[in-house]
């Protein structure tokens, strides 16, 4: 079964967490947690199974982002999410050298969010005209009254 082979080639990786999804309700089949730094580690273990990146986005919240990256395999269905949170103003590694598309993800995540991605080959705005100077994906957060007395 591909998860097993997944889950045994992850365990060398030290990974935070490597557990089993509910398909029903969540659409896939493993959730993985990994550090942003081995996400090329991830993906190179990925492309070895014969797994396509299948999406990459991100999440925006008030203390960091959360890198989202969906894997897939054609012959086999086994979606693997892995989530790799990531403090705000830090660049994340690229894959795109493992995974020639994420190139066009990883251009798409940066004009959305502001997010740079480290040894990426051409990272320029993919959607926004080249001198937008906003990325629409980033939340404006409002200071609670908890936060205002500390």
């Amino acid at each position: 079964m591909l998860s097993d082979e997944i889950k045994k080639a992850l365990v060398p990786l030290n990974l935070e967490k490597v557990e089993p999804g509910d398909y029903r309700k969540t659409g896939y089949h493993l959730e993985v947690a990994a550090r942003p730094e081995q996400m090329p580690d991830v993906a190179q273990a990925m492309l070895g199974l014969g797994c396509f990146l299948e999406s990459l986005t991100a999440l925006h919240f008030r203390e960091h982002f959360t890198l989202v990256y969906h894997f897939n395999h054609y012959d086999e269905l086994c979606r693997t999410v892995v989530h790799a949170v990531l403090p705000l103003g830090q660049p994340a590694p690229t894959i795109s050298h493992i995974y020639p598309g994420a190139d066009w993800y990883e251009r798409e995540v940066y004009d959305l969010f502001g997010i740079r991605f480290a040894g990426h080959p051409d990272l320029r705005r993919i959607l926004l005209p080249f001198d937008a100077d906003f990325h629409p994906l980033l939340k404006k957060f409002e200071e609670t009254a908890e936060e205002s007395e500390s």
